[in-house]
């Protein structure tokens, strides 16, 4: 199993500033694009998240992105490569209100192609979240 990323708590926006902008969005900061390719899976207040957890309103669940790794070799010395990425949540963050919550952790499982024990290793090294943060788009 790849290591996942859980942020420190994040402040969600209002009721009322949800209604005022159309799309909210959860930013990631600092993905590392230097490892293998995955999908990363975002859930909110889920920090128990992993690759089987069904990918539901219910569990949480935001959305995915993509990250097309350049798959270092084991003779590269590594580099970080970071970049953002963000996700279309409003939904999963009007659920969240709808519960009564105010911040929400955010837990990144990347979930991997089969590939082998040494891909799995260099991402758990790489995955490299920086910050995340909710805004408006």
């Amino acid at each position: 199993m790849a290591a996942k990323y859980t942020s420190p708590p994040v402040p969600l926006p209002s009721l009322a500033s949800l209604e005022e902008s159309a799309d909210w969005l959860v930013t990631v900061h600092g993905v590392d694009q230097a490892g293998p390719s995955f999908e990363a899976r975002v859930f909110l207040n889920n920090p128990d998240a992993d690759e089987e957890t069904e990918t539901s309103l219910e569990n949480g669940y935001a959305g995915s992105f993509e990250v097309y790794g350049y798959g270092l070799s084991p003779s590269q010395k590594p580099s970080r490569l970071p970049m953002n990425r963000v996700v279309e949540a409003t939904e999963a963050i009007r659920h969240e209100l709808e519960r009564g919550h105010k911040e929400t952790t955010v837990t990144i499982v990347p979930i991997l192609a089969p590939t082998g024990p040494s891909q799995t290793t260099e991402l758990e090294e790489r995955l490299g979240i920086e910050s995340v943060e909710i805004l408006p788009k």
